[in-house]
């Protein structure tokens, strides 16, 4: 049977791309973490933990509740500076994230599939271009707002571990898959263990 293109139903915008996912609709965690030389890439997964899909764009904000030096630690809460940016490997060691001339993706995520992106920053205190030292902040709670969100989501470190930063941090966008970079790469390629 031959049909004729007008006769063809096309489909609704409303049905071209998922509606974007919700704090109620993923759940984030902190994957697993590459240290080096001082140099800190934290691999954050987003889980939909729906049985419908949705999507993302962008960058998730992030802002980490904590202590500045370990004597104040509890006492007053204190949040991080964050930058959202792609840094492209020119801050050390930076590992992840989109390849330079890449857009940042639309991701979609189907029911129980995953997205990923990095955080990258130190965990060694440095002099800023003030002159002064950068100050560490320990924290084991991480508020995650995903692109377009008015709710955050909270993030726990792995287990028996702690955020812990010095100075800002940059947070790279949004990419689909496990590796949070934009080509993938298998997860072996920043962790040794992994499969």
């Amino acid at each position: 049977m031959i049909v004729a293109p007008w006769a063809v139903p096309s489909v609704p915008a409303w049905a071209a791309s998922p509606t974007p996912c919700t704090p109620a609709t993923v759940r984030i965690s902190d994957y697993d973490t590459s240290v080096g030389v001082g140099n800190v890439s934290d691999l954050f997964w987003v889980h939909n933990v729906s049985d419908l899909s949705c999507s993302l764009r962008g960058y998730v904000r992030v802002v980490y509740i904590g202590s500045y030096g370990i004597a104040s630690r509890d006492k007053n809460p204190n949040r991080l500076v964050v930058r959202q940016e792609d840094t492209l490997g020119a801050s050390g060691n930076d590992v992840g994230g989109v390849e330079r001339a890449t857009p940042i993706p639309t991701v979609t995520l189907l029911p129980k599939s995953r997205a990923s992106f990095w955080i990258y920053g130190t965990d060694e205190s440095h002099v800023l271009l003030n002159g002064h030292s950068s100050r560490c902040i320990i924290s084991s709670t991480m508020l995650a707002w995903l692109p377009g969100a008015a709710t955050s989501i909270s993030v726990a470190p792995m287990r028996a571990n702690g955020f812990y930063w010095c100075g800002g941090i940059y947070v790279h966008p949004l990419v689909p898959g496990v590796s949070g970079s934009l080509p993938a790469r298998p997860l072996a390629y920043y962790f040794a263990t992994s499969s």
